[in-house]
């Protein structure tokens, strides 16, 4: 603090003083002092730069070194990897489309296959309705055959009924039978 004389009443009074003003009245005594202090301090930063660049920056320095080493290589893997998936896309999408072309070779060989089937089944059913048919005509034949003789025996019986009645004679069973035969024979 430094006294000056107040004015008005002419009595000194004491000012409170800077710090930097207090620092400009003791520079020239603390000159000494500040370059020792900033020698040391020079020495002892370049020892602790040297200490912490051995044991500190060093490893820190390898062990980053080593982990971009480690980004760049996954990096890279990755990449190979994605390429790797693109040719595998590819190839899935090949086999897709090749088992897709069998597939449809295979149902059209299928309907191919089919539309003989029905041919065929077509064609066997048709001679097994030619052959069914044949043989109803067979068998119509023979019953009409059959049909043909009833009537002819049934009409000679009547005839012979009504010859009978009209001569009035009676024959026995051996003489209607020879007489019947006679008239189907005829007919």
């Amino acid at each position: 603090m430094s006294q000056q004389p107040d004015t008005l009443t002419g009595h000194h009074m004491e000012v409170p003083v800077s710090h930097a003003e207090a620092g400009a009245e003791h520079e020239g005594s603390n000159s000494a002092i500040s370059g020792a202090m900033f020698f040391w301090f020079l020495t002892i930063f370049v020892v602790a730069a040297l200490i912490l660049k051995k044991y500190a920056f060093g490893p820190i320095l390898t062990a980053l070194d080593q982990r971009e080493e480690e980004i760049e290589q996954s990096l890279e893997n990755a990449d190979h990897l994605q390429r790797e998936l693109a040719t595998l896309d590819e190839k899935v999408q090949t086999k897709l489309d090749d088992a897709d072309q069998k597939v449809r070779g295979l149902i059209d060989s299928g309907r191919e296959a089919a539309r003989e089937a029905g041919k065929v089944i077509e064609a066997k059913a048709k001679e097994e309705a030619q052959i069914v048919r044949e043989n109803a005509q067979r068998e119509i034949a023979s019953e009409q055959g059959k049909a043909e003789n009833a009537l002819r025996i049934h009409s000679a019986e009547t005839a012979v009924a009504m010859a009978m009645k009209l001569l009035h004679r009676e024959l026995d069973a051996k003489g209607r039978k020879e007489l019947t035969d006679q008239l189907i024979e005829g007919i």
